[in-house]
């Protein structure tokens, strides 16, 4: 198959299972092929194989069109720049077509809107929001200078010029402001003051959302006078309304005067983090830590922590901590550890039951029983029954059901 004939492929699936329905927005994905911005040498698919258009033509094609992410820099290991040549190491990618729908599709695009994307990565998204609404419409800011000179060249080849900047997304682009629309393909945990003040009035905000290092949730935020006075003071059902002093609650009512803004949650994603100078967290991994605590237990302890609503709702309910899978010699086990690693949880398999093992001040571990314990209770809510409140003070809580209900508050990185 040519390109043509698996890009036309790709977007009928897409069409078909309800993804992609904005009629402007297929014509987008039909004019915008993706393969103009995948690199043609040194790509990544999802497993890790490397991908090459020379040496594997029908390979690269297959997967450019394939609806997964792929993988366009990684840390420590350079990839070629797009038509040849290296490029420093960084971490990139192409999101899958599926998801870049969706985004798209939850933004409400319409003519005569104004959009910051923040993370131009390879340009694919740019060219899609440029050919949508025109190039005068579209600012994109991406702060990997390489990145930027790449997707540059992959917008000309696509006859699209939108105004591309290098900068800090974190920072947004106060001169180019107001936006009707900010679209975020990088994921953060807290939104950035600059985007709020950015914003105009009826604007949103579309960005994937996690406390789970590579895997969130697409949120659509507003402002609070957007939304209306019934969602930003909508009532917690019986669920979300009663008090619990476990799991970090912050409790019921009287939010809804202190909102800025407030979103909700929708569908899982995997997602690259929004990076900023020096924002790197050190590497999670087992060090060999000599454990002060030892716990035999027969409930297999690691499947909620690799099943996606019980782990996130457990990342929102416990602050501060991370995960890894690891392989020792009784099999598949965990490690999860804070922000820095004082404190630590290491888990696999003993015989026919798991040994847990934590080190620190902090017993993690003792925190995620908790809080799974309240998510049964609550009925094990799915992520799309949690959203986003940003309080006028700058803080970020998450909410179930309304925003004036159960929440837990959302801290920087620990």
């Amino acid at each position: 198959m040519t390109a043509r004939e698996r890009n036309s492929a790709l977007i009928e699936a897409i069409i078909a299972d309800g993804t992609l329905t904005d009629a402007a927005l297929v014509e987008a994905f039909r004019a915008v092929p993706r393969h103009l911005f995948i690199p043609e040498r040194g790509a990544l698919t999802p497993g890790g194989d490397a991908l090459d258009a020379a040496g594997n033509p029908d390979r690269w094609l297959a997967a450019v069109y394939t609806d997964n992410a792929i993988v366009t820099r990684v840390e420590g290991a350079p990839v070629p720049r797009q038509r040849g040549g290296d490029r420093d190491p960084a971490t990139s990618c192409s999101s899958a077509p599926t998801v870049l729908a969706r985004m798209l599709e939850m933004a409400g695009l319409a003519n005569g809107q104004r959009v910051l994307e923040v993370g131009t990565g390879t340009g694919w998204n740019t060219a899609l929001l440029a050919h949508r609404l025109g190039d005068a419409a579209v600012t994109s800011v991406e702060i990997d200078e390489r990145l930027l000179l790449a997707a540059r060249s992959a917008l000309r080849e696509a006859r699209l010029s939108p105004d591309t900047r290098l900068a800090d997304g974190v920072d947004g682009c106060a001169e180019a402001a107001p936006f009707d629309r900010i679209i975020s393909t990088c994921g953060v945990r807290g939104v950035p003051a600059a985007w709020l003040d950015q914003l105009a009035e009826g604007g949103l905000i579309v960005c994937p959302w996690g406390l789970l290092e590579s895997a969130g949730v697409l949120m659509s935020l507003a402002a609070v006078e957007a939304v209306g006075a019934d969602a930003a003071g909508g009532r917690a059902d019986a669920a979300g309304g009663q008090g619990d002093a476990s799991a970090g609650n912050t409790g019921g009512s009287g939010a809804r005067a202190g909102l800025r803004a407030v979103g909700r949650f929708r569908g899982g994603v995997g997602f690259v983090p929004l990076r900023t100078p020096g924002s790197d967290a050190p590497p999670v991994q087992d060090s060999g830590q000599q454990p002060d605590e030892y716990r035999l237990i027969q409930a297999d302890p690691i499947a909620p922590m690799l099943a996606f609503s019980s782990a996130f709702a457990v990342s929102v309910m416990v602050p501060g901590w991370r995960m890894r899978r690891r392989w020792i010699g009784t099999g598949s086990g965990l490690w999860l550890c804070d922000g820095r690693g004082g404190s630590w949880v290491r888990i696999y398999p003993y015989g026919a039951s798991w040994m847990v093992e934590q080190g620190g001040p902090r017993s993690i571990w003792d925190e995620v029983e908790e809080a799974l314990a309240l998510w049964s209770r609550l009925g094990e809510p799915a992520p799309d029954r949690f959203g986003l409140a940003v309080d006028t003070d700058g803080g970020h809580r998450v909410w179930l059901d309304a925003p004036d209900g159960r929440s837990w508050p959302v801290g920087p990185p620990g």
